[in-house]
């Protein structure tokens, strides 16, 4: 199961816990993990999402404004990282029929012709722009009677991440931070003096692993593709 559980328990085990008590309750680990390991890893691996806009959502605009502005119907707490795409219809005036069984010659033919003809009335449509303006605005060039938006955002839940980013990236790269957090609060004290001597507390190393593990997921978190793929002709 992809949960808050099962990464404190992946952290804690790596960590040599039980044995050794972690500085940080897991309480904050989690709160701490949510609030900065979270959105950092959904910058290179969000989740998808879509959001219906409508003329309802059209915002008044100001002198020297474009005309055609709408604002995004976020849930709270959400945010775009990116809008990947927007499909929308402002009429009716040309739909697909479902096409019943062909059973001759002339169907088939009547169908060709018709697909053809569809397909050149769409070709001779404007090509339709769009810009976001961040936190929660799309501008166009025209009035959006109906609309669907196809963003990327911060997941609200681990089960949201593809599994194999969420074993071999996301936990490592919780690991890695809580490293560099308990190093940062050791680093206070060099060594503590007991009764049975002097105990060395060797953030240093700690903090080498965190920062090495650390780069390890950026090298993979810096391969995966984009979502848009660009094909140039030479």
């Amino acid at each position: 199961m992809q949960t808050w559980s099962d990464v404190l328990n992946f952290i804690k085990i790596n960590l040599g816990a039980p044995l050794n008590r972690l500085e940080i309750s897991d309480d904050d680990v989690v709160k701490n993990l949510k609030e900065q390991v979270l959105p950092f890893f959904s910058q290179y691996a969000p989740a998808k999402t879509f959001k219906r806009i409508s003329n309802t959502n059209l915002v008044t605009s100001l002198n020297g404004a474009p005309i055609y502005q709408y604002k995004i119907p976020l849930d709270i707490d959400e945010y775009v990282i990116d809008v990947l795409n927007v499909y929308f219809t402002k009429d009716n005036g040309l739909i697909d029929n479902i096409v019943p069984m062909m059973t001759s010659h002339e169907q088939v033919l009547d169908t060709i012709i018709y697909n053809s003809y569809s397909d050149l009335i769409q070709s001779m449509h404007p090509v339709n722009t769009w810009e976001f303006i961040p936190p929660n605005k799309l501008l166009f060039d025209f009035e959006v009677d109906f609309g669907i938006i196809e963003y990327n955002t911060v997941h609200k839940d681990l089960s949201t991440i593809d599994p194999d980013k969420y074993h071999i990236m996301f936990k490592k790269l919780c690991l890695a931070n809580v490293k560099t957090w308990i190093s940062a609060m050791r680093s206070k004290f060099e060594n503590l003096s007991t009764q049975f001597g002097p105990i060395t507390l060797n953030w240093e190393t700690l903090k080498q692993e965190g920062n090495q593990e650390k780069e390890e997921v950026m090298t993979l978190l810096n391969m995966i593709p984009p979502d848009h793929l660009i094909h140039i002709d030479v």
